[in-house]
C-alpha cells in the first residue's frame, strides 16, 4: 500500500464540507477535516485483533512530517506489542500525578534548594533572590488557600479565595508581578483586561487575567530554577 501521498500544499487547500472527509497519506494515517475547516490527524491500526484509532494532532502545529513521525513510531511500538494509545495515557497520567505531587508539596527538593542553599552567592541585584522572592510571595498569597487539595479538584470557589487573598495583599502581589514583568507595560493587561470584559463578564475576565498572569510567573520562576541549577550543577 502506498504511503505518504499528502503533501502540505494539499492540505492547506482542503477546504470544509458539509460533512467531515479524510485525507489519506497511508500507512493508517489520515488528516481528518471537520466541517469548521479545523483539520486533525489519526492513525487507525489494529492491537490485539481490534480496530483502535490514535489522535496525532492538530494541523498545522503538528506538520505533515511530524505526523509521519508520530504515525511511525507508533507502527514501532506496536512490533513490540505496545499499545500506543495506552501508553500514551499512562504518560498524561505520570505528568498529571507529578503535578499533583508538586501542588502538595510546595517545598520539593528544587523549591527548598532554592530557599535554603548558602552556594548561590547573591547580591541585592542578583537574578536568583528575585526568583527566592518570588516564589516566597506566591507560596504565601496562593497555597494556603489550595492546601492538599489536588488539581483534579480545585473549582470557582478556590479561584475566588485566591483572587480575594491577592486583593487583600495587593501591595506584594504588584511586587510579584513587577519583578516579573519589569519591562511589560501594564497598559498592554489593560488592555487585554478590556477586551476579554467586553467579551464576558466582570468575574471571568479579571480571573482569566489573574490565572494568565500566575501561569506566565510560574513559567518564567521554572526557566529562572532551570538556569539557576544549570549554573549551579552539584
Amino acid at each position: 500500500m502506498k504511503i505518504n501521498k499528502l503533501t502540505e500544499a494539499a492540505i492547506k487547500k482542503a477546504e470544509s464540507k458539509t460533512k467531515q472527509y479524510k485525507l489519506s497519506d497511508g500507512g493508517g494515517l489520515y488528516l481528518l477535516v471537520h466541517t469548521n475547516s479545523s483539520k486533525y490527524w489519526r492513525f487507525d491500526f489494529r492491537f490485539d485483533g481490534r480496530q483502535k484509532s490514535s489522535s496525532l494532532g492538530v494541523w498545522p502545529e503538528v506538520t505533515l512530517a511530524l505526523a509521519r513521525k508520530k504515525r511511525d513510531q507508533a507502527k514501532k511500538k506496536i512490533k513490540e506489542g505496545i499499545n500506543p494509545i495506552q501508553e500514551k495515557k499512562k504518560k498524561k497520567s505520570l505528568r498529571f500525578e507529578e503535578i499533583n505531587e508538586t501542588v502538595k508539596k510546595p517545598q520539593a527538593p528544587v523549591t527548598h534548594q532554592i530557599f535554603q542553599s548558602e552556594e548561590i552567592h547573591q547580591t541585592p541585584q542578583s537574578p536568583e533572590k528575585k526568583t527566592r522572592s518570588t516564589i516566597s510571595l506566591l507560596i504565601s498569597h496562593i497555597y494556603p488557600e489550595l492546601g492538599e487539595k489536588p488539581v483534579s479538584e480545585l473549582d470557582r470557589d478556590d479561584f475566588t479565595k485566591i483572587l480575594k487573598n491577592l486583593y487583600r495583599n495587593k501591595k506584594e502581589v504588584f511586587q510579584i508581578f513587577w519583578n516579573i514583568y519589569p519591562d511589560y507595560p501594564l497598559v498592554q493587561f489593560g488592555v487585554l483586561f478590556v477586551l476579554l470584559f467586553a467579551a464576558m463578564d466582570f468575574f471571568p475576565a479579571l480571573l482569566t487575567i489573574c490565572l494568565y498572569l500566575i501561569f506566565t510567573v510560574c513559567i518564567t520562576i521554572g526557566i529562572n530554577v532551570w538556569n539557576d541549577n544549570s549554573h549551579n550543577p552539584d
